[in-house]
Parts: C-alpha cells; sequence; structure tokens
C-alpha cells in the first residue's frame, strides 16, 4: 500500500478536452500506467463537468484497486491456488475462443430455412409437449365514445364483420379510441381483458367459454367484445399458437447437429494431416 500513488490530471475531464488530448498518463500504480486513451473508450457522452470529474474518479480508483487486488492475490494465495485458477482461467478462454469461432461458423455456413412441413411434422409427433400454461383468445375489440352518433351502424357491422364491414371500420378507425381487429391471431387472455375495466371474474370466463359477442359502456366509453375462439391452460396448445416456438426448437437441433458434425471433421482432418494423434495404453 505504501507503494500506493494515483495521479489525476484534472484538465481532461472535459469529453472534448479528453478526446483532443495526446495518449498520456493519468495514473500509475507502482508500474503500471493507465492512459488517456483507455479512458476516453468508457467515457460516456454529454456528461456535466461535476459528473465527468465524479466519473473520472471512479474510475481510476476502479482500475487501481482492482489492480491492488490482484497483486494481494498473488502475494497471499499459495502457489496450488494460483495453478488452479491459472487453469479455470485457460480453460474458460479456450471454451470462449471455441464457442465464438463456433458461433461465427453456424452464421455463415448453417441452413437455417425450416419448412412448414417440418413444424407441422414435429408438431404432430410431440403435440403432448405443448400444453398451455395460459389461457388464450382469437378476440377482437373496439373503444369508443358512447356518444358517438354513428354507435348503431358500428355494433352492427362489428358484430357481423363481413370485407365491407372491416373496409369500413377501417376508413373511420380515427373515432375509435383504441381496437383490434386481428381475431385470426391468438393472444394471452389476461393480455386482451387488460384493455377494459375490470371485469367480473365469473362473467369474463362466460364470454371466453361460450364465445360471445359482448357490448358494454361506462360513464365515456362504449366497449364492444368478439371471441371468437379460445384455448385454456393444460390444453394442447395450437399450431399457430406455439408455431414460433417449434421453429426454434427445430433451428437449435440443426445447430447442434451442424456442430457435432463439424467438430468430427475437425478431428479427422487433424488425423489425415498427422497434426493430432493419440496412444493406446498399453499397461
Amino acid at each position: 500500500m505504501k507503494k500506493y500513488l494515483i495521479i489525476l490530471i484534472f484538465f481532461l475531464l472535459g469529453c472534448d478536452l479528453l478526446e483532443n488530448k495526446p495518449d498520456q498518463v493519468i495514473a500509475r500504480l507502482n508500474d503500471e500506467f493507465l492512459y488517456n486513451s483507455d479512458l476516453v473508450e468508457k467515457f460516456p457522452k454529454n456528461l456535466s463537468k461535476d459528473d465527468s470529474l465524479l466519473f473520472v474518479k471512479n474510475f481510476i480508483n476502479n482500475w487501481a484497486k482492482k489492480k491492488l487486488l490482484y497483486n494481494q492475490a498473488l502475494i497471499n494465495l499459495s502457489k496450488f491456488e494460483q495453478n488452479e485458477i491459472n487453469k479455470l482461467v485457460e480453460s474458460y478462454k479456450n471454451d470462449l475462443y471455441a464457442f465464438s469461432y463456433q458461433e461465427k461458423i453456424v452464421k455463415a455456413l448453417m441452413d437455417t430455412i425450416v419448412t412448414d412441413s417440418s413444424l407441422i411434422l414435429y408438431y404432430n409427433k410431440n403435440k403432448s409437449n405443448f400444453k398451455l400454461n395460459q389461457d388464450i383468445v382469437k378476440a377482437k375489440y373496439l373503444k369508443i365514445s358512447k356518444n358517438n352518433y354513428n354507435n348503431k351502424d358500428i355494433i352492427k357491422r362489428f358484430r357481423r364483420f363481413n370485407n365491407n364491414d372491416i373496409d369500413f371500420l377501417d376508413s373511420i378507425s380515427m373515432q375509435f379510441s383504441s381496437f383490434y381487429f386481428n381475431d385470426s391471431v391468438w393472444i394471452n387472455k389476461s393480455l386482451f381483458f387488460s384493455k377494459f375495466p375490470n371485469f367480473n371474474q365469473r362473467l369474463k370466463e362466460n364470454i371466453v367459454k361460450n364465445k360471445l359477442f359482448y357490448k358494454f359502456e361506462d360513464s365515456l366509453e362504449l366497449y364492444l367484445i368478439n371471441i371468437t375462439d379460445s384455448k385454456f391452460k393444460n390444453e394442447i396448445a395450437p399450431y399457430n399458437f406455439i408455431k414460433t416456438t417449434i421453429s426454434q426448437i427445430l433451428i437449435n437441433k440443426k445447430k447442434l447437429e451442424f456442430i457435432s458434425k463439424f467438430e468430427k471433421e475437425l478431428i479427422e482432418e487433424a488425423l489425415l494431416k498427422n497434426e493430432f494423434e493419440f496412444y493406446e495404453n498399453n499397461n
């Protein structure tokens, strides 16, 4: 600790000044130095003068603390303990390099296309594994001022919802407080009903279970709801709801197979080139 010395150069603190200064020492700890360029790489943009001062001071102190702790560890940890740590560091470094290289090879060479037929085949073979952990619905809703002059026609068109009705509702959508018409997509039931004032739970279950059209109003708004389909927790998830998940499963399987084949070919090539050999134990 006696040799611990930090030299702060406060005239470097402005971000512009830091970037324009030549690379020079801004702190020293024994024979190790911290340079201006080390700080510039980490320096946040648009800091005030006071925040810049604080950032630089903390950055230099943290740099010094890490160096001091490392130096103390070299003194106080046994050779055996240091060797074990070095083994872990080397193993982690090897794993990190290997992983990064594998990811690069996978990105460059692996075919990530998954056909619809393979998705459907996998779904049909593994349906029992895809049970819902939530209630889901296909549904649409519309929220509009209860005093809107056109509400009677809007209600009729919302219930019928043929192509002409959809075009009409789209054309006047600026009148709606909010709406959701994509009832071909499965969504979380709780998320859907969160768009409305608190529902009686029994009423909500009845609307969902019986796939009802329902309208109600409060002091300001008219709400129109239409549940077109529903599935419940622990039922088999519909294919369209789980399709993205299945796609990711199949891509991950292809990735594992690709990496396994790639690693096998690496070993075989090293053996052929006599770069790698192993010796049978004759004992």
